[in-house]
């Protein structure tokens, strides 16, 4: 192959950080706010701007729950065969995020009720 017939190549467009600074104004006012609550896990979306704040208990999700005032009835109990996870979602600042609090335990029956491939079973908590 000659270098003539190669075709160069092309970096996908991506947007820049400055399109996320609602993110990381809204992320720096939350550590302020709630500085006492167990530290998370936070993914930046690259998609979009909004960010996931995930714990890895249930309590932790709960103490972040309360004090972001999320109602209960917004929390939704996500499974799959291996695991479960508490995911609400909200605005903060004006910036969506989700919150997820892992670490839900299952009895052998949750965990091994028939499901289609790659189904997860999403029901009120």
């Amino acid at each position: 192959m000659n270098a003539s017939s190669q075709t160069p190549f092309t970096a996908p467009a991506v947007g820049r950080t400055a399109e996320q600074a609602p993110v990381f104004e809204a992320l720096m006012a939350l550590a302020a706010e709630f500085a006492d609550l167990p530290r998370p896990y936070i993914v930046v979306h690259t998609t979009g701007c909004w960010f996931t704040v995930q714990l890895g208990h249930p309590s932790h999700f709960e103490a972040w729950r309360d004090a972001l005032g999320l109602p209960t009835d917004l929390v939704d109990l996500v499974a799959s065969r291996s695991s479960a996870w508490l995911a609400s979602s909200a605005h903060y600042r004006g910036v969506r995020f989700e919150l997820t609090g892992h670490g839900v335990p299952l009895t052998p029956e949750q965990a091994s009720a028939p499901r289609v491939v790659g189904e997860s079973v999403v029901v009120a908590a």
